[in-house]
């Protein structure tokens, strides 16, 4: 069974549709305005993202430098073998942690409102 012409431009408009409307979910995303490194699980630290600022915390390996800059956060310095967490750069979203295994050290930003589920 094959399909017709306009079956094809029914499926693409479905498509084009379907993308307009998720646009205003991500254009109207919350911007988060806190982030939380754990050090061996235990929160050592809170960050107000909207300060650009530089921040120090002490890994199991040694010191590990931290930049808040227009609302993103990275690792600029820390001592692992590869040194993956400072490669990896800035992170805005919450549902990207920042991770350095060999320190034990873990940069996560909050979710913007706090609140999981919203129920009218």
């Amino acid at each position: 069974m094959s399909l017709k012409k306009a079956d094809k431009l029914l499926i693409v408009a479905l498509m084009i549709l379907s993308l307009v409307l998720l646009i205003p979910l991500f254009r109207n995303a919350p911007q988060s305005g806190l982030a939380k490194v754990y050090v061996k699980d235990q929160e050592v630290l809170s960050i107000d993202l909207s300060q650009d600022a530089l921040y120090s915390v002490e890994g199991t390996n040694g010191e590990v430098e931290i930049e808040v800059n227009d609302h993103q956060i990275r690792v600029t310095q820390e001592n692992s073998p590869h040194h993956l967490c400072s490669k990896q750069g800035f992170v805005s979203d919450p549902n990207t942690p920042i991770v350095c295994l060999p320190n034990e050290t873990v940069v996560r930003i909050e979710g913007g409102t706090g609140q999981d589920t919203m129920i009218q």
